[in-house]
């Protein structure tokens, strides 16, 4: 993922492409997350919870995730924080295998379809400002 002073949009394909973006954020100081998809491990395995999640949460970044209202999310939401790493729920009424990531001035959509998972690197100005506008009515609405 190169985007030192581009604009634009990039897709890259594949689990492997999709872990390289993770590991993408872990330079970010916040990162803003919605994560809807349950089933991400078909995709990307162990990664998540075994390498990408124990590196952020451990790390100085501000997160804020917005995730599925489930049980198993909620238990794990009880672990962190709630002031550096700070959560909340959303009712899911469609599932979505994905996921979106907002840091700095760019934004991540990610395809969890097992068939042909993808993601798009978005560093449009103006396509991030308004995720980021979304993000923050989304938060707002759910305290």
């Amino acid at each position: 993922m190169n985007n030192s002073g581009s604009t634009g949009a990039q897709v890259f394909f594949g689990a492997e492409a999709i872990k390289s973006i993770y590991n993408e954020t872990l330079k970010t100081q916040a990162l803003d997350i919605v994560c809807l998809s349950e089933n991400y491990a078909k995709v990307i395995g162990s990664f998540f919870d075994k390498e990408y999640a124990p590196k952020l949460f451990n790390s100085k970044i501000i997160t804020r995730e917005i995730l599925p209202d489930t049980q198993v999310n909620r238990s794990d939401a009880a672990k962190k924080d709630g002031v550096k790493n700070m959560i909340r729920f959303l009712e899911v009424t469609k599932p979505s295998e994905s996921d979106y990531m907002l840091f700095g001035n760019t934004a991540v959509l990610i395809s969890y379809n097992p068939d042909s998972p993808f993601a798009v690197v978005v560093n449009d100005r103006d396509i991030v400002a308004n995720l980021k506008n979304q993000f923050e009515a989304l938060w707002r609405s759910l305290s």
